[in-house]
């Protein structure tokens, strides 16, 4: 009895380690990030949390990012005195709400991290890179507002969760 007692718990640590959940240091997760101190800033309140906790985390921080930069826009199509600058801040709302935008992609990536599926969360965070560059970096209008850099907050923090998505493949 004492033999199958000790075999269970053998057992029971061997399962329980193998669900574990990853930690890595925020400098180790940082220093892949194109703004280290960014990423520093964002993650060191939360740091010692495991990877899917750090991911949650950040999901919520470009959730809250995405939002306020989509009523920016939308404050700066109401306001809009050109063409030129009304079809690019149009460009730009599509891009973060419409179905297939960055909002959608996000909502997705949270799915899938719960789902354990971090691939598609890589793919996901990847999309939302795309979408914002296609914003902000849109040859036919110079924008001089506060939009490059709100949608630069989210662009940094989404690439966070590429990179914690890379982590968490490699567990």
């Amino acid at each position: 009895m004492v033999n199958y007692s000790s075999f269970l718990f053998v057992f029971f640590l061997c399962a329980t380690s193998s669900y574990a959940a990853k930690v890595v240091s925020v400098n180790d997760i940082c220093q892949k990030a194109k703004n280290p101190s960014f990423c520093s800033n964002l993650l060191n309140p939360k740091s010692g949390a495991d990877l899917v906790t750090l991911a949650q985390y950040t999901i919520d921080v470009v959730r809250a990012d995405i939002t306020n930069t989509v009523k920016l826009i939308n404050t700066l199509i109401a306001s809009s005195r050109s063409a030129n600058a009304l079809n690019h801040y149009k460009l730009c709302l599509k891009v973060f709400v419409n179905n297939g935008g960055a909002l959608f992609v996000l909502e997705n990536i949270q799915r899938v991290l719960m789902e354990g599926n971090y691939q598609l969360m890589n793919v996901g965070a990847n999309d939302i890179i795309t979408d914002i560059n296609n914003c902000i970096n849109d040859p036919s209008f110079q924008d001089t507002s506060s939009l490059p850099k709100s949608a630069g907050d989210a662009l940094q923090a989404d690439q966070i969760i590429q990179i914690l998505s890379t982590f968490l493949l490699s567990n």
